[in-house]
């Protein structure tokens, strides 16, 4: 797993466009009004290329990368990736052995926590939440840590949010996972993410 904090690279952005992003993103990154967004955008494609570009021994602009009907970022060789981000954090989980899902949330108030819990949560991960309940953490923290999971897991099969309907849940739910709370905490530091990674 690879990490960046997108506020640490904001002067490096032209550098990083320049180097290591492929004309598409490019023209693409000129495209979003937001700075802040434009900035996320450069950081994760370049992070996203110049670990790839190592691992595959390549320079990180022939690197070639598609999208699968449901979305997900893919590449043509055996090597797997997964990118996610949340605030001003941004992850990449890289695997050979196969198909890998990863998810961080920033900690923060959800509003209707109980009526996502109902709308989206599996009856595993509603017994899951509960008894994060029961330990005494915040209903809000509680469901982000439970989402994370069930994103990571939704990720690795290569579905996503939108395709939760089509995955059998004995599947979602067999997948092996890490809960990446203490990976995502500074020390000395509360948490302010939550995450997880699952295998495939």
């Amino acid at each position: 797993m690879w990490f960046a904090w997108c506020a640490e690279h904001v002067e490096d952005v032209p550098a990083l466009t320049d180097a290591l992003l492929s004309r598409d993103e490019r023209d693409h990154m000129h495209g979003y009004r937001s700075a802040e967004a434009a900035v996320r955008y450069v950081v994760t494609r370049a992070l996203v290329r110049s670990v790839l570009a190592e691992r595959l021994h390549r320079a990180p602009a022939d690197i070639v990368l598609s999208r699968t009907s449901a979305g997900k970022p893919v590449l043509d060789d055996s090597l797997h990736f997964n990118i996610t981000h949340s605030g001003d954090l941004v992850l990449l989980a890289v695997s050979a052995a196969g198909p890998v899902g990863v998810d961080v949330e920033r900690r923060r108030r959800v509003p209707r926590v109980a009526a996502l819990e109902a709308r989206w949560l599996t009856g595993q991960e509603r017994s899951d939440f509960n008894r994060l309940r029961a330990l005494g953490i915040d209903a809000s923290d509680a469901f982000l840590r439970v989402w994370s999971l069930k994103e990571a897991r939704l990720k690795a099969l290569g579905v996503g949010i939108v395709g939760a309907s089509t995955a059998p849940v004995q599947d979602v739910e067999a997948l092996p996972l890490d809960d990446l709370l203490s990976s995502l905490t500074r020390e000395g530091e509360d948490p302010q993410y939550v995450g997880a990674i699952a295998f495939a």
